[in-house]
């Protein structure tokens, strides 16, 4: 496993994404965010690193769910873990995700 390093603050946010590969839709629980990407925790098996998903969440305190594109960064399945990088973020969807990191939403 080799992780990508980190560029970018990340907050903890615990929540449901909806993963598409290959036209199978999975539930992987969310550890954290950043404007760049999540960090999940999913039962085996694991996309393989570099490999294209469809990811679908709603971010705390926001009821409408995002849908972004994202690449597998890397993938440890033993532990459960694997982090996505967000693909060709639209502007507005960059600015919701940076202002959920930033503590600007709050949950209820």
């Amino acid at each position: 496993m080799e992780r990508v390093e980190r560029r970018s603050a990340r907050t903890a946010f615990e929540g449901w994404v909806e993963i598409t590969v290959g036209g199978a839709t999975r539930l992987a629980r969310c550890r954290d965010l950043s404007s760049e990407g999540l960090g999940l925790e999913l039962e085996a098996p694991h996309p393989a690193a570099g490999e294209r998903v469809e990811s679908e969440f709603a971010l705390p305190g926001f009821g409408v769910p995002l849908a972004v594109s994202a690449r597998v960064a890397w993938s440890d399945p033993a532990s459960r873990r694997l982090g996505l990088s967000f693909e060709a973020l639209d502007v507005s969807v960059a600015e919701l995700l940076q202002s959920a990191v930033a503590g600007r939403f709050q949950a209820g």
